[in-house]
């Protein structure tokens, strides 16, 4: 028996498997993200989470081979070893726990090869690369070089097509129509209202609607996002040093659709050949299944294969 877990700070999703890669039980809540050593909030979610997959179950976690755990906060080598420790401790995990970033079990979930890479653009961005298993690393994982935001250049954009420092276009009409504000009120409602970040997160639907309907200052965003998360693969390529699959995702990405990914596609064919383009196959937390599996010395590529068949490519 496996338990893989994706705990991040929006939600935690946790699923138990058997070696044939049978789901028995599958659990969704709260985020637990830390910041240095876990806390208790991170303690009562976990320890709901595995108590609720033990119930549906039938397993109890003594009966459990490996734990995977892919947790936001879990960023640094100093205090990695003593997060290992607590945690481990707390659920009497010691010698069965596996403590990565989060970032590293939607690795694990997004593709069988063992030369691979994510980029995820969602809430955050994830960027993760292996050169085999057991070799992941985090890219960056605390975005100090700032992808290409396609939502907070779309804010920026329609500032300056408002004050007449971009021609504007419908793309501006667009936005503003969607915060539901006149153009004179834009800056003030940007910052002032409650309401204006919420609106931002979700805005990218509206940059690739216009994108779709021709809008030229929205193509400009969209070509803009797709070189940056390109040219952020094709570095981590430079560093697993031989062909590899590469897996675009996250909620901003989706948004973009099958048009987007194959823009994603052409921009790889032309900046990173040694990348083959490959759609996401399991959530994080499946993922994490899968990491639990390697762990035990079993075959990762044969329990992801079991755990893809039941749940098709997104």
């Amino acid at each position: 028996m496996f338990i893989g877990i994706d705990c991040g700070g929006g939600k935690t999703a946790a699923a138990l498997c058997n070696r044939q890669g049978r789901v028995l039980a599958q659990v969704r809540d709260i985020g637990a993200a830390i910041v240095g050593l876990p806390d208790l909030r991170f303690y009562k979610v976990v320890g709901r989470v595995l108590a609720r997959l033990a119930e549906q179950s039938g397993v109890r976690l003594d009966q459990v081979e490996r734990v995977a755990l892919g947790l936001s906060g879990v960023d640094y080598a100093d205090e990695q070893a003593q997060q290992h420790e607590l945690i481990a401790a707390r659920f009497k995990l010691e010698g069965r726990l596996d403590l990565v970033n989060d970032g590293l079990v939607a690795l694990w979930g997004a593709s069988a090869a063992p030369a691979s890479a994510l980029f995820q653009h969602g809430t955050g961005v994830t960027t993760a690369y292996r050169s085999d298993f057991g070799g992941e690393a985090i890219f960056d994982s605390l975005d100090v070089a700032q992808v290409f935001d396609l939502r907070r250049a779309a804010f920026a954009l329609t500032a300056r097509m408002i004050d007449g420092r971009a021609e504007p276009t419908r793309l501006k009409d667009r936005v503003l129509v969607r915060c539901g504000v006149e153009p004179g009120r834009f800056a003030e409602w940007a910052f002032r209202d409650p309401n204006a970040r919420t609106v931002r997160a979700a805005i990218a639907s509206v940059v690739f609607e216009a994108w779709r309907a021709g809008d030229p200052a929205a193509a400009g965003l969209v070509a803009q996002a797709a070189d940056d998360y390109v040219l952020t693969m094709r570095v981590m390529g430079e560093r697993i040093g031989r062909p590899f699959e590469a897996a675009f995702g996250g909620g901003v990405i989706a948004l973009g659709g099958a048009d987007f990914q194959r823009l994603l596609g052409e921009r790889l064919v032309a900046c990173a050949p040694d990348a083959r383009l490959a759609p996401i196959a399991l959530p994080p937390e499946r993922g994490a299944l899968v990491l639990a599996a390697h762990g035990c010395g079993a075959d990762p590529s044969d329990l992801f294969a079991k755990l893809a068949a039941l749940e098709p490519a997104s």
